[in-house]
């Protein structure tokens, strides 16, 4: 007879927790404290060798904006950063903004939101979270006097636009479900209850964002649900403006929107998944768009960004990703070029009328440099490399991708990671193998220096790139969703066979590790391929997935349905039933396995993992290791401070060592 484990979630969450499910809690984590108490000296070790790759004393390259310069350092012995300007040049005095250290003092859980200067440098408006909950109170500081003027708006997401008037700014309320349904204007010193309601998106299957123009002229609204999405834009030089569409919403069409003069630049999926770039004049958008580049099915265009005088594009070949600049005047295209075989990418914009355009790169052998490209000599300089004080040798390590063919014949690339003194390719390095695959969220080959300390002791480190992302375009995405979302977990297994095969590792000699979304990925994967992997990290993990999406007063559950499909139709029941984890634990062994959660977790509920681990431990019949720790002052992205995410680093790292027999 199946137990009843539903007792773990109290209905009255999150304004409190029953001190029976409390209990529970501090149990399972007091297992985790007797694992870890005798491996304590290399949890310390660990992290010291962590702590050891990364700069104490860092900063953030300069952003000119009119005559200031803006930037953040963090120091020594600190978890959080410090927000500075200089005024006129970078030798002048340091004015600071914010200091974070003192805001997240005595506090166990910091986080900020955007922190914005207002359009006349006068004021700052920031955003706290200290529980880990993500709803953020709003503050606004008079900067040269150092005094606090507003902090009125609570229980709102962190985004901040601020108005051109200076006196108040655009914000997101929480509302009582965690939803992005509405946009506030706030004026500075007012009551939050007298804020303007400025949009309410009506249909709960959509969730609204804001952001400014580059162009700083126009609020965007944008109100999306899986496929399709639409745009309202307010002009903030025009006291009278008010708020229009640029275009409607209309199924599967998707569109983002940059500004410049009288126009429009649209990235659009309306000849072809993978967008095309588009002019349009703002008066009348929907009748008079121009193409400036066509669609083409190997090249999927990411993002666009207006400049002055140029229009910067984002793109994605074969899953690599290209910067193309294109000169307004002229029509000319340059493209920013990249060596590595593998690598990542991203466009870093700065100010609409800067002379260059900035970017970071890195690969999973080389540190993260910040370069910027000269629109006039069509030149990339060097501003920043990351640093690693203890020493690193890019020789000593060797990049690559290979390709894992799926059950469907559909070939998903890896990209991996190893030391060439350490690897042998006859089946005996262990390997670790990293995977997400929702949301159309790509997972990039960028430099880790966390997953050196697993490749120095012989691991391979592996990224599968699986459906679900949209790491090679958005036919990628959307061809692992809905009724073929397995492809994302077969792909997986796919890829760990793969690297078998291909004596990269052995079976059973494999952990495998994924967050969230990622989390579910990882109990499928328990479920239905054990014998393949010796050790399962799961970060809040979403594994009780049928009767989530069954529950609409959830935060995201009618938002879910466009990523997942709806279980009130019984197709749909049916197929989420099939690979929910929690729905298909089986009375079979199953790998050593770590599970972390979050009280707070306004995305994945403390539940949903406790709940998969008290039934697991009920199931399963070997006598490896099973532990769940629960932060109980934190969410979903766990501890806030670098060090503390370091140590919770460290503690997973001896998790798969132990369980590898190399402790």
């Amino acid at each position: 007879m199946e137990k009843d484990y539903a007792w773990i979630r109290d209905a009255n969450w999150p304004n409190s927790v029953d001190n029976k499910i409390l209990d529970c809690l501090h149990a399972e984590n007091k297992k985790c404290e007797e694992f870890f108490s005798p491996l304590q000296s290399e949890v310390d070790s660990l992290f010291a060798e962590l702590k050891a790759r990364i700069k104490e004393d860092d900063f953030t390259v300069p952003i000119k904006v009119d005559d200031y310069y803006y930037y953040s350092y963090i120091k020594q012995g600190q978890d959080y950063w410090v927000h500075a300007r200089k005024h006129g040049s970078l030798s002048a005095k340091e004015e600071v903004l914010l200091d974070e250290n003192l805001e997240a003092a005595g506090k166990d859980f910091f986080h900020t939101g955007d922190v914005e200067a207002s359009p006349n440098h006068k004021l700052l408006a920031y955003g706290m979270d200290l529980d880990g909950s993500e709803r953020y109170q709003l503050f606004v500081k008079d900067i040269a006097g150092n005094k606090l003027l507003d902090g009125n708006v609570k229980d709102a997401f962190g985004s901040i636009v601020w108005h051109k008037n200076n006196e108040g700014f655009f914000y997101i309320p929480t509302g009582e479900n965690w939803r992005a349904e509405k946009v506030f204007y706030h004026t500075i010193g007012m009551p939050q209850s007298d804020d303007v309601l400025v949009y309410e998106e009506k249909d709960h299957t959509f969730s609204v964002n804001i952001d400014l123009s580059s162009s700083e002229r126009y609020l965007f609204i944008v109100a999306k649900s899986g496929n399709n999405n639409e745009t309202w834009y307010l002009d903030l030089e025009d006291p009278n403006a008010k708020l229009t569409v640029v275009l409607p919403r209309e199924r599967d069409h998707l569109y983002h929107v940059t500004h410049h003069g009288d126009y429009f630049y649209m990235l659009t999926n309306d000849k072809g998944k993978n967008y095309r770039l588009v002019r349009a004049d703002i008066d009348d958008p929907n009748k008079s768009r121009k193409e400036i580049i066509g669609h083409i099915n190997d090249v999927y265009l990411l993002d666009v960004t207006a400049y002055k005088n140029h229009i910067v594009l984002e793109k994605r070949v074969l899953g690599l990703t290209q910067i193309q600049i294109i000169e307004l005047a002229t029509k000319e295209s340059e493209e920013i070029k990249f060596k590595d075989e593998v690598y990542d990418a991203y466009h870093i914009f700065t100010t609409f009328d800067s002379l260059a355009v900035r970017y970071q790169y890195s690969s999973l052998t080389q540190p993260r440099s910040i370069m910027e490209y000269e629109f006039a000599t069509k030149k990339s300089t060097e501003l920043k490399i990351q640093e690693i004080p203890s020493g690193y040798d890019a020789e000593k390590y060797q990049t690559k991708r290979v390709w894992a063919t799926s059950n469907d014949g559909v070939k998903v690339p890896v990209s991996l990671l190893y030391r060439k003194d350490l690897f042998k390719q006859d089946g005996s390095n262990p390997l670790y193998l990293y995977g997400y695959g929702s949301y159309g969220i790509a997972i990039p080959p960028s430099f880790r220096t966390t997953a050196l300390s697993l490749v120095n002791r012989g691991f391979v480190f592996a990224i599968a790139h699986i459906r679900g992302g949209d790491d090679l375009g958005y036919d990628w995405y959307e061809s692992a969703k809905f009724l073929t979302k397995k492809r994302t977990f077969e792909d997986f297994i796919a890829a760990a066979e793969s690297l078998i095969e291909h004596k990269y590792t052995a079976k059973g000699q494999i952990a495998i590790c994924g967050g969230s979304a990622g989390g579910m990925l990882m109990g499928y994967c328990a479920n239905n391929a054990p014998e393949l992997y010796k050790a399962i990290i799961m970060h809040v993990p979403f594994v009780d997935v049928l009767e989530t999406m069954m529950d609409e007063t959830l935060p995201l559950t009618p938002l879910e349905f466009e990523e997942w499909g709806n279980p009130k139709d019984p197709a749909y029941y049916e197929y989420i039933k099939s690979y929910s984890p929690f729905d298909n634990i089986a009375a079979q062994s199953y790998p050593n396995i770590f599970i972390t959660s979050g009280l707070n977790d306004p995305r994945v509920g403390y539940w949903e993992p406790t709940k998969f681990a008290l039934k697991l431990r009920d199931y399963k019949n070997d006598d490896n290791l099973l532990l769940l720790k629960t932060n109980m002052d934190a969410g979903h992205q766990g501890k806030s401070g670098r060090y503390d995410s370091l140590k919770e680093l460290a503690e997973e790292y001896v998790f798969i060592l132990k369980t590898f027999g190399m402790l």
